[in-house]
């Protein structure tokens, strides 16, 4: 993806090209030409205004490796139509978007189902089919995910169209994140939006699969106690599952039943965690560990890490450490 996008009020473009460090952008309002270009910078559609003269929209942007985190204050009306010939050109079939209004409702048409959110919910969805999007005068907040963060937990489907509850629960505590994160601005690291962002995308696949009905909950808050735990003990103790039944109070057997309930398996959220923890040390220039060095204290053969690296983030670990490394070169 290339963009061409005004700095805020300096007013100097920023090119963002192939893999990207970490952006903050802010483009001041502008009218339906600009804002059609610029919207069709990450996913192609053709654009339709109601009372063209006067309509105008404005959009912040924080831009990672791995997320797009937007938020659009629009005036006036907006109807977006994604054809087969879009989806031809850019398929789009990587990543879900994560839409919640902030103002105003917004509203998708696949077929003849018609999904409308308004402020409080948020709708999951694949622009990977020929889709129509109703957007009055409105503010939203669009969070892009790569689709192999939900996939790995959430059943994949021919398209998402998942309506989320935003104002009480996880979802409470999602809204609230995500407003957060992209309040902060230019103030996150890579490192640290990533990670809030992780967080946030786990949120939102628990939400999605029903784990906030209460007969779920603690399954729910125990599997997340699971990968929290991995999360800080890989590469520093034991992390086999004995080991973190133990240390978590529970036998093995009931860890297994748990992670089996939540959809996942012991071994499936060790090996992802294990991924993440080796991208975190990656992304930290002053790790000084070979690339064997790295896998085998996050618990890979070297062979195995780079396949599973690659696999989980489309670079192998000597390609994601090159690319970050030359990009805080080009930053100091």
């Amino acid at each position: 993806m290339t963009l061409i996008i005004s700095a805020g009020s300096t007013g100097q473009p920023i090119l963002i090209e192939g893999m990207v460090t970490m952006r903050w952008y802010n483009v001041d309002e502008c009218g339906p030409e600009s804002f059609s270009a610029l919207a069709d910078g990450f996913v192609p559609m053709a654009h339709e205004f109601g009372q063209f003269e006067g309509w105008s929209a404005g959009l912040t942007g924080q831009e990672s490796s791995v997320y797009n985190l937007l938020r659009w204050d629009q005036r006036g009306i907006r109807r977006c139509h994604r054809t087969r010939s879009h989806i031809r050109t850019t398929p789009g079939d990587d990543f879900y978007w994560v839409v919640m209004p902030d103002r105003g409702e917004y509203a998708m048409r696949f077929r003849d189902e018609v999904t409308a959110v308004g402020p409080g919910r948020a709708v999951v969805a694949g622009l990977e089919v020929p889709c129509r999007l109703d957007i009055p005068d409105s503010a939203a907040y669009a969070f892009q995910v790569p689709r192999t963060e939900f996939e790995q937990r959430v059943r994949p489907r021919a398209h998402m169209n998942v309506v989320l509850d935003m104002s009480r629960g996880l979802g409470r505590v999602a809204n609230d994140m995500i407003r957060g994160v992209h309040a902060e601005q230019s103030r996150l690291s890579e490192r640290e939006f990533n990670a809030v962002c992780d967080r946030v995308t786990e949120l939102l696949c628990m939400m999605t699969l029903g784990e906030t009905q209460p007969q779920r909950d603690h399954h729910a808050e125990v599997a997340e106690s699971i990968r929290r735990y991995l999360r800080e003990n890989i590469g520093r103790a034991d992390v086999r599952l004995p080991a973190v039944a133990y240390a978590l109070g529970w036998s093995p057997r009931q860890l297994r039943a748990v992670l089996t309930q939540s959809g996942t398996t012991f071994r499936d959220v060790r090996r992802e965690e294990a991924l993440r923890a080796a991208r975190a040390l990656l992304d930290d220039p002053r790790a000084t560990l070979s690339i064997a060095e790295l896998a085998t204290r996050c618990g890979f053969t070297p062979t195995w890490f780079s396949a599973a690296f690659k696999e989980r983030f489309g670079l192998t670990p000597r390609e994601y450490r090159r690319s970050r490394r030359a990009e805080i070169t080009e930053q100091a």
